[in-house]
């Protein structure tokens, strides 16, 4: 082993040979990107066009001023309206997709560049199965320790054996229940403590989900996508604090499609070793109209939507001996502080979570509105 002296002037010697680098932008090229997709949902559509940005931007370039259409086969066009820098929506009472349709997207920037996409079809999307979870433990990434949790699997069919590729994404809704809320303040004028009316104790939260999920059983007898993992969900922070809920939405995607999808999944979601896909160019199903070669990034596509929703409550999760971990706001807790403390953390924040014995706790942990809202879903349960 080496003297600790020797290990810290080898530390300080290999940090003083780290030099930041800073990536040149010569020969960068702004193109379009084009996020797309309509269904038979009677709801407004959206298209997303932006710019890509050189590495010194902080992110992309939202593609403003642009006339955004969708025509049918029968050739009726569509049009999209912009709702922000970029952002294009259709009218719901005006336009809505029907399975077995056929679509193609247009765009004309703002300068007259033409931009079309393929005809796609709007295929019919099977009925999922089932959406269940099983508690499974993992090793965290950092730290090596073991995490408890449950993996959300989902499974569905197609005994026409129509659909082969499929997509998935889901939405999180979950109640926020803090352990220490901050339920009580003070009134100086009365010289009283009263319950803090809204209570801050209980909020609701709603994500969607970041991961690319594709199947394909195009190379199996029968089309059925069997215990394939929506996410996990850790017993870490609040997503199983109370009720957890889960909308896992399925589409039904062409073989174009789902090669897009599968491609973007491989680059995106698998980089960061030395033997991981190196990212690339993906080609979607967009074309600049005058010049076909140049670079489009994006797809457009139509398809059917099934759903399916989980419910997963606390109460059963304990019922399975599930582990929850020590909440971290318990350090954070300030017991009967003097009156000049009592002015200091009023000044910084700090709630009240209790007067018998006063206690007091930083608003992150005692507000749940930080990590949620107030108001309830109209879907939940309870």
């Amino acid at each position: 082993m080496l003297p600790r002296r020797t290990y810290i002037l080898l530390t300080i010697f290999l940090a003083s040979c780290v030099e930041p680098f800073t990536p040149e932008d010569s020969g960068f090229k702004s193109v379009l990107v084009v996020d797309g997709f309509i269904s038979n949902s009677l709801e407004s559509y959206t298209i997303t066009l932006s710019r890509t940005a050189p590495l010194s931007s902080p992110g992309a370039l939202p593609e403003a001023g642009a006339a955004v259409s969708v025509a049918d086969e029968e050739g009726e066009v569509y049009l999209f309206r912009e709702t922000a820098p970029g952002v294009y929506q259709s009218d719901p009472s005006v336009f809505a997709g029907h399975v077995g349709g056929k679509y193609q997207l247009s765009v004309v920037t703002a300068t007259g560049e033409q931009y079309q996409s393929d005809t796609v079809l709007l295929k019919q999307s099977p009925p999922i199965d089932s959406v269940y979870y099983e508690r499974e433990q993992r090793l965290t990434d950092v730290t090596g320790q073991v995490k408890d949790g449950i993996s959300i699997f989902v499974d569905a069919h197609d005994s026409t054996g129509q659909t082969r590729f499929y997509r998935y994404d889901y939405i999180e809704t979950y109640e926020v229940k803090l352990t220490y809320p901050g339920e009580w303040v003070y009134s100086p004028s009365q010289g009283a403590y009263a319950v803090r009316n809204p209570r801050l104790g209980l909020c609701y939260a709603t994500h969607p989900g970041g991961n690319i999920l594709v199947a394909n059983t195009s190379s199996y007898a029968e089309d059925r996508v069997k215990k394939l993992e929506v996410t996990y969900v850790s017993t870490e922070g609040y997503k199983l604090s109370g009720l957890y809920s889960i909308l896992v939405k399925q589409y039904a995607l062409s073989e174009p499609s789902y090669r897009y999808w599968y491609e973007l999944q491989k680059t995106s979601e698998s980089l960061g070793t030395l033997f991981d896909p190196q990212p690339y160019e993906i080609k979607g199903n967009i074309r600049q109209v005058d010049e076909p070669e140049a670079a489009v990034l994006g797809f457009f596509d139509a398809g059917a939507v099934s759903e399916k929703m989980l419910f997963v409550d606390k109460v059963a999760l304990l019922g399975q001996d599930i582990h929850y971990p020590i909440d971290p706001c318990i350090a954070e807790l300030r017991y009967p502080p003097t009156a000049v403390e009592f002015g200091l953390y009023t000044q910084w924040g700090y709630l009240i979570t209790a007067i018998e014995p006063f206690v007091m706790i930083p608003a992150e942990c005692g507000d749940c509105r930080y990590h949620g809202s107030l108001e309830k879903p109209t879907f939940w349960p309870r």
